[in-house]
């Protein structure tokens, strides 16, 4: 069976078309993206510097043209000058691209985690040394100390465990950040003890090692229970009955 001559022209027309539709959708096109140098390696709060970032491209196929953020948390090359200066929000290491959530937006006290059902965040202020480290981030865990006085003396305990920090407020001294306060989150009979051992007592964080575990609560049951009766409180380092 033979095909007329125009029909054979208008499938080739055809198809020509088809093709060049495809190509025009489907062919490659590149993005730059910001990308962390290589032997670069960044504490939490420390400042991004226009020297830790070099550009990085990525092919991607064409479809992705039309949406405007084809790979989440990327950031666009021509976006750099707007993230230089910032503080870190975590510890970040060269080699590997930089995404939004690793740096401290303007405004914000540090990257917010959201808290789960039944808990509440309490924030508790620190310094450098009380808080373990001006490099400490969200994400990270940590034991909380106390100390307190009773009629039968001074005592000091772990009062929470493995306790999730979701923010960290800094504030910047020059190139080197200063810890002001950090947010746990607790159950509410924890956000309880707590504040009764912040009016009544004194606190500090420790580093929570992995090797701990996840599994967040009260340390001493027994010292928890000591602290949430006394009625002596500290004041600029001196003990009085209140």
């Amino acid at each position: 069976m033979s095909i007329h001559p125009l029909r054979l022209v208008a499938i080739l027309l055809l198809a020509a078309c088809v093709a060049a539709g495809a190509y025009h959708v489907l062919k490659p096109h590149t993005i730059a993206y910001v990308k962390l140098r290589q032997g670069v390696v960044k504490e939490s709060g420390q400042r991004l510097e226009a020297s830790d970032l070099e550009r990085a491209e990525l092919s991607l196929g064409g479809l992705f043209r039309m949406q405007s953020s084809p790979v989440p948390g990327l950031i666009a090359w021509e976006e750099a000058p707007r993230f230089v200066g910032l503080p870190l929000a975590r510890r970040v290491e060269g080699g590997r691209p930089l995404l939004a959530e690793d740096v401290e937006r303007p405004g914000a006290a540090g990257q917010e985690q959201a808290l789960g059902a039944s808990m509440t965040g309490i924030s508790i202020p620190v310094d450098n040394v009380s808080g373990v480290t001006p490099y400490v981030a969200v994400g990270e865990r940590v034991h909380v100390y106390a100390s307190f006085e009773d009629d039968a003396g001074a005592h000091t305990g772990l009062l929470l465990k493995n306790m999730p920090i979701i923010g960290v407020q800094r504030e910047m001294e020059g190139d080197h950040p200063r810890l002001k306060a950090v947010t746990l989150s607790l159950r509410m009979d924890e956000a309880v003890l707590l504040t009764h051992a912040l009016h009544y007592g004194k606190i500090r964080l420790g580093q929570a090692s992995p090797a701990d575990g996840q599994t967040a609560g009260i340390g001493d049951a027994a010292f928890a229970a000591a602290l949430i009766k006394t009625k002596k409180r500290w004041i600029d380092g001196e003990e009085e009955r209140s």
